[in-house]
C-alpha cells in the first residue's frame, strides 16, 4: 500500500491515532489506536520523517463549517504539497480581488472557500506553513500577506479553542484585509520616503472603506466585519479608525492585528531592513494587557523558539534552516543543514536533530545574500 508524509495536525494528544505510522526506512514507529500523551513524543518522531497509508479525507474542515452548509457540499481538496498551494492560493487570492471591486455576490463563498482550505492546509503541516512565511518564497508580497495572516490566526484561535465555523469568519477577514489599500499597497510597500498626506487619508479609510466593498457583495457576517473594520485599533488608543482602548477591541481583531503586525515587521521594505522573528516577538509581547496577554502568549507559543524557515548556525558551525518547531518550555527543533562550516553549500540538506549536543542551534544566521534554496527539498515534498 502507497505512503504518504504524515501530517503534524494528524497526531493528537490523548487520542487514538488512525494508522499505523511508519519512519522513511520503513520501521514501524507507531501502531494504529495507540496514544500519545507528551508532545516531546510527537516532536521525536517527526525527526524520522514519519510516513502513513494513503487513504485520508482532508478538508475535514469543510463538513464542520455549519453556518456556511454550501462549503459542504464542495468535493473534498486533496493537499500534497503545502508550498505549491499557498502558490495556487496567491493566485485565488489575486482573482477574489477582482471579484470585490466589481461587487459579485459569489465573493462570499469563494473567501469562506478560500479560508476552509487555509485551515486545511494549516492542519496538514503547521511548519511549512510558518516556513512558507519566515522563508523566501518567490511571489507577489502584496498577494501573499493575506495567506500569511490567514496561517498565523488559523494557528493563535485554534489554540485558544474556538471552533472551526467560528475560525472561519476570522480568516476571512485576515483574507479580505488589505482590499481597503488595492491598487495602492504595491507602491507603499516599495517607497522609501515619509506618506504624503493623502496616503496616510488612504490608509486611516482603508478598513471603512473594505467594510463597504463587501457589504456592496452582500456580505454581512458581523463576526467578519466587526474584525475588520478593527484589527488596526491598538491597545494604548493609537490605532485607527476610532482609537479604541483594550477592553473595547475584540479578540479577533486583537488575532488579527497581532498577525498583520508581525508579517509586516519580518518583511523587508525599501526604508527599512526586516526584523528577526525573535525581535518581532519580543516587540509584539511588549504591546500586550493585562486583558489579552493569553492572545499575545498563544500567537508567541505557535511560532516556537525559532520559527520554521529561519536560518540559523549550529553548534559544528553549519548553516541550517529550521523545519520543525520546538514547544512549550522546550527549544528542541529540527533544522536542515544548508551549507558546512565554511559557508560551502551542500548539494542536498541534510536533515539535524537539533535535540543532540553537536546540533543545537547557537544562534541566528543573518545572510549577506539570501540563498537561493528550494522549500521543497527542506521540507521533503516533491
Amino acid at each position: 500500500m502507497e505512503r504518504i508524509k504524515l501530517a503534524r495536525g494528524e497526531i493528537i494528544l490523548n487520542q487514538a491515532i488512525q494508522w499505523s505510522i511508519y519512519g522513511s526506512n520503513g520501521q514501524l514507529l507507531l501502531r494504529q489506536g495507540s496514544v500519545i500523551s507528551k508532545q516531546e513524543v510527537i516532536d521525536k518522531i517527526f525527526l524520522h520523517d514519519p510516513l502513513r497509508n494513503a487513504e485520508m479525507i482532508l478538508n475535514q474542515t469543510l463538513n464542520n463549517a455549519s453556518s456556511h452548509s454550501h462549503l459542504a457540499k464542495l468535493p473534498p481538496h486533496v493537499i500534497e504539497n503545502p508550498f505549491n498551494e499557498i502558490t495556487r492560493f496567491s493566485t485565488r487570492y489575486r482573482n477574489l480581488i477582482r471579484d470585490v471591486e466589481k461587487g459579485d455576490a459569489i465573493v462570499s463563498q469563494r473567501v469562506m472557500r478560500l479560508a476552509a482550505d487555509i485551515q486545511a492546509l494549516v492542519a496538514f503541516d503547521e511548519d511549512a506553513c510558518l516556513g512558507a512565511i519566515h522563508f523566501y518564497y518567490d511571489q507577489t508580497y502584496t498577494s501573499l500577506q493575506p495567506i500569511y495572516k490567514a496561517i498565523l490566526c488559523e494557528l493563535t484561535a485554534t489554540l485558544l479553542d474556538y471552533n472551526a465555523t467560528q475560525r472561519q469568519s476570522l480568516l476571512a477577514a485576515a483574507i479580505t484585509s488589505n482590499i481597503g489599500l488595492t491598487g495602492i499597497q504595491e507602491q507603499l510597500n516599495k517607497q522609501s520616503v515619509p506618506l504624503s498626506e493623502q496616503q496616510q487619508k488612504i490608509i486611516l479609510n482603508a478598513p471603512a472603506k473594505a467594510v463597504e466593498m463587501l457589504k456592496q457583495c452582500g456580505i454581512d457576517d458581523s463576526a467578519w466585519l466587526k474584525t475588520l473594520i478593527e484589527n488596526h485599533e491598538r491597545n494604548d488608543g493609537n490605532g485607527y479608525p476610532w482609537g479604541l482602548k483594550s477592553k473595547h477591541i475584540g479578540v479577533f481583531a486583537k488575532i488579527l492585528g497581532l498577525a498583520d503586525t508581525y508579517v509586516a515587521m519580518i518583511t523587508k521594505r525599501a526604508y527599512r531592513k526586516a526584523a528577526l522573528a525573535q525581535s518581532a516577538l519580543k516587540e509584539i509581547y511588549q504591546m500586550s494587557s493585562k486583558e489579552d496577554e493569553i492572545i499575545y502568549l498563544n500567537f508567541i507559543r505557535q511560532l516556537g523558539a525559532y520559527p520554521p524557515g529561519t536560518m540559523v548556525k549550529l553548534a559544528n558551525n553549519e548553516i541550517a534552516v529550521v523545519i520543525y518547531r520546538g514547544f512549550g518550555n522546550s527549544i528542541m527543533s529540527s533544522a536542515m543543514s544548508i551549507a558546512d562550516a565554511n559557508g560551502k553549500y551542500y548539494g542536498n540538506p541534510i536533515k539535524r536533530d537539533t535535540s543532540l549536543e553537536e546540533f543545537k542551534v547557537s544562534k541566528i544566521h543573518i545572510p549577506t545574500t539570501k540563498p537561493d534554496l528550494n522549500p521543497d527539498a527542506l521540507w521533503s515534498y516533491k
